[in-house]
């Protein structure tokens, strides 16, 4: 798990947006989106940008932090805790 403060995680949103991950905010949550055509057959599938697939959201803890499991992230400079 790849665990960001605050700090790091508007920083982590823009970064990742650049390598082209596309992964938003909703209010303190951060939604990643995978296209997938089985999006389109299942009650938890998303429409966006033209393409069916998940969203899976990540919320901030009671700690503040947010703990993303690695298969949302694209690779970064991001290794580190907080």
């Amino acid at each position: 798990m790849l665990t960001l403060g605050i700090k790091k995680a508007d920083k982590f949103v823009r970064e990742q947006n650049e390598l082209g991950n596309d992964v938003r905010w909703d209010g303190w949550d951060m939604i990643f989106f995978r296209p997938s055509e089985k999006g389109i057959y299942n009650k938890d599938g998303a429409f966006r940008n033209g393409q069916w697939g998940f969203d899976n959201r990540v919320t901030v803890n009671d700690k503040g932090l947010w703990e993303i499991d690695y298969r949302n992230v694209r690779k970064s400079g991001f290794k580190t805790n907080s």
